[in-house]
């Protein structure tokens, strides 16, 4: 017989609201009211709690997880080609994107230290604010607005107000916070602060990928390699005080079997001080790189556009004098006007007829404009910027030599070093650019002022005795040097060749400061400033990926427990509970179906991965949940102070129809017991639970719950674990949302 509805009613829905498209993934932010929604049509949604719409962007990638930054003001949106796009929580500007994947991103799942607050860490200070105004934004391409200001969003601070005017100050007072993510290919890769790569895991090196093998777990090919991985399903949950982590994964296509691995973290627990430091100052230098990189990008189009100007007037001169039947180029006739002061029929005719005054004027305006834009931004951000970078770089090489405590997290000295080297080659490269770009444009301001005198003494509009007199030096070495051979596009554009005038000189100049401890590199002044930026990123990439291959080995698998046969992708819920005790510790809880013939079963493991557990597994405790005939559960979720949030069906027999539920239990209620051993099956999970009177019956009594108005819910539900806000969605396209803190007096029909 059914069980009857409990009589109260609780839960408050506050919002019965119609949605566009059915939602797949949802996730409420942790710090404020708001919700984010990936809908079937591929939209990524952020609503408010009163239901008003943040902001909608439609990414050009298959979005396949997300998850929001603890402090709510990022988003992490994993997508199907393997890359992780971060979000301002304002307006969903892509603040950066990691390619840490080479498969689809399966779970991403962002967490803050918590032990640290408790045991009083000493934080690093940034410097950088003492000897340097702030550091300059991405410049704006022309025609567009500003660029987005980025750090607002990496800032510590509850106020935009706040992180505006020391922005670099306040982001090293963060308590380090681990993006971690995982792909189907069994790849789990860690990022302190979303963006500096700290380690990964994968799982082709797991220990007992024999044992797996043998209960079905995972596919692997006759000569002992791993098989369709890109069929792997991974979950990954990281604990509060970074010393554990748990990964939960499956085959997809055999549906074999749930695993649950142990993996021991405590690396990232004791030098969680030395990774903050070195991860806030690789990220501010991310940063910096990012903004050098977008002035050149800015530098290149507003110099190549005056130069295809310039270069498409001057083509027509050398048509012009080919249909003349002149053999001579566009710059032997300009010398020839230099020195003879008199002008052929052609050159007439292009000066006066084809520019014309007000045309000289027009190109001649458009390189000066070029030319003065190139030198606000060198001066507003290339030079700033590359002068915080070096700086902070030396902080990272001065990190480097306390051996003692970062090698053990890859802060190699050597490495560091050649990147030192690179970023005070590429100040030099800066002031180099910049006298270059001085007098290029200066020249190019005289050539045309003397073109515009030439052309009106054509016209016989001025006498030569009333001319101004011009310095024919200065023009005869442009036409020479530069008229054919531009000296400022090689040092934007990727593929440019500097020409060599006055190289020798330069070369013999940086040869004797290497003599009083310049540069080893004394050939530096051969390459452009863009390839020295190259320069600087190849040796940026190559220190910050010892990180990765020093840490990584350091994350230890610790153990693993088979859970279920054939589990469904969904539902799946785990997570970490912080234990109120003198010495802050976590416990983990995982819940997950069992499927058996006709019975409803869910199981709940926890202690799995706490520090105390043995090798035989007697400290973990599991209970297993069987629901009412009548009731099945379409989805659920580990909520707030131990609490299990279940979206229920009920089949009503009587009248051959269904109704929907939200029913919270007590996890701490539930008689759970130690299991004795690993089990290799889930009906010994079941069978051992029955036996030992750790079997909880679960009807509409068990637990406050709640009849839904509309009766054919989906999956999935959002629970906000610290806002007490459940969100469920019908298949008619409509949102419920419901306060788990309020219940209604009224009665429930």
């Amino acid at each position: 017989m059914a069980d009857q509805g409990p009589q109260a009613m609780h839960f408050t829905l506050h919002l019965d609201k119609p949605i566009a498209c059915q939602v797949e993934i949802a996730s409420w932010n942790p710090e404020k009211d708001l919700l984010a929604m990936v809908s079937t049509d591929h939209q990524l949604t952020v609503h408010r709690f009163n239901w008003q719409k943040l902001w909608t962007i439609s990414p050009e990638k298959k979005i396949t997880a997300i998850c929001w930054r603890p402090d709510g003001k990022a988003l992490a949106v994993g997508h199907e080609n393997g890359e992780i796009s971060l979000h301002d929580v304002e307006n969903g500007e892509v603040l950066r994107t990691l390619e840490a994947h080479k498969a689809s991103v399966q779970c991403v799942y962002w967490v803050e230290e918590r032990s640290a607050r408790s045991q009083g860490s000493t934080l690093h200070e940034d410097r950088t604010s003492r000897f340097f105004p702030p550091p300059p934004k991405p410049p704006a391409m022309p025609g567009t607005g500003p660029a987005f200001d980025m750090a607002g969003a990496f800032a510590s601070g509850d106020d935009q107000e706040n992180i505006s005017q020391n922005a670099a100050s306040k982001h090293s007072e963060q308590y380090l916070n681990i993006l971690c993510s995982s792909d189907s290919n069994g790849l789990v890769c860690l990022n302190a602060f979303g963006l500096f790569a700290i380690g990964e895991l994968n799982l082709h090196n797991f220990p007992n990928w024999k044992q797996l093998s043998a209960v079905k777990v995972f596919c692997f090919s006759d000569r002992g390699s791993v098989s369709n991985l890109e069929e792997w399903y991974l979950q990954v949950m990281l604990s509060g005080d970074l010393c554990n982590m748990i990964l939960l994964c499956h085959d997809q296509d055999k549906n074999s079997g749930l695993v649950s691995i142990s993996v021991d973290t405590t690396l990232l627990n004791s030098r969680r001080n030395e990774i903050r430091q070195v991860a806030l100052q690789a990220s501010s230098i991310e940063e910096l790189l990012e903004v050098l990189q977008k002035t050149l990008t800015v530098m290149r189009r507003h110099w190549v556009d005056a130069m295809s100007a310039f270069a498409d007037k001057f083509s027509a001169f050398q048509t012009l004098l080919r249909e003349n039947g002149s053999l001579s180029t566009p710059r032997d006739e300009l010398l020839t006007l230099l020195a003879c002061g008199s002008a052929s029929v052609s050159l007439h005719q292009f000066l006066a007829v084809t520019l014309g005054e007000g045309g000289l004027k027009k190109l001649g305006k458009s390189i000066d404009a070029a030319g003065r834009e190139i030198q606000v931004l060198i001066a507003d951000h290339l030079q700033p910027a590359a002068e915080i970078l070096a700086f902070r770089i030396g902080e990272l090489l001065g990190l480097s030599r306390w051996r003692s405590q970062l090698q053990s997290i890859g802060l190699d000295e050597v490495l560091v070093n050649s990147v030192m080297e690179n970023a005070g080659m590429l100040m030099v490269q800066v002031e180099r650019f910049l006298h270059v770009v001085s007098d290029t444009v200066g020249q190019y301001r005289l050539f045309f002022v003397w073109l515009t005198k030439s052309l009106r003494l054509f016209n016989a509009e001025t006498s030569p005795l009333h001319t101004e007199p011009i310095n024919s030096t200065a023009i005869a070495t442009f036409l020479r040097q530069q008229f054919d051979s531009d000296l400022i596009g090689p040092h934007v554009i990727s593929e440019g060749v500097l020409p060599n005038i006055g190289f020798e000189e330069d070369l013999s100049k940086a040869e004797e400061l290497l003599l009083l401890g310049g540069f080893q590199d004394v050939k530096f002044l051969q390459r452009t400033l863009f390839q020295q930026l190259n320069c600087l990123c190849d040796s940026w990439r190559a220190a910050i990926s010892k990180p990765v291959a020093v840490i990584s080995p350091r994350l230890c698998f610790k153990s693993h427990f088979f859970l279920c046969e054939f589990p469904k992708l969904l539902p799946l819920s785990c997570t970490y509970y912080e234990m109120k005790t003198e010495t802050p510790s976590f416990v983990d809880y995982t819940c997950f179906e069992i499927h058996t013939d006709g019975l409803n079963h869910i199981g709940v493991l926890r202690g799995f991965n706490s520090q105390s557990m043995g090798s035989d597994g007697n400290e973990v405790e599991a209970v297993v949940l069987q629901l009412n005939e009548h009731l099945t559960c379409l989805d659920f979720s580990l909520y707030k102070e131990k609490q299990l949030l279940l979206l229920l069906n009920e089949r009503l027999p009587q009248c051959g129809s269904n109704q929907a539920w939200i029913m919270v239990l007590e996890l701490e209620e539930l008689p759970f017991i130690s299991l004795k051993s690993q089990t290799n099956e889930a009906r010994e999970i079941l069978r051992f639970c029955t036996s030992n009177d750790a079997l909880a019956f679960v009807g509409l009594r068990s637990g406050k719950a709640r009849s839904i108005l509309q009766l054919d819910v989906i999956p999935p539900i959002a629970v906000s674990a610290s806002r007490g806000l459940a969100c469920v969605f019908a298949a008619q396209k409509r949102a419920m949302l419901y306060d788990l803190e309020e219940d209604e007096e009224e009665k429930d029909d």
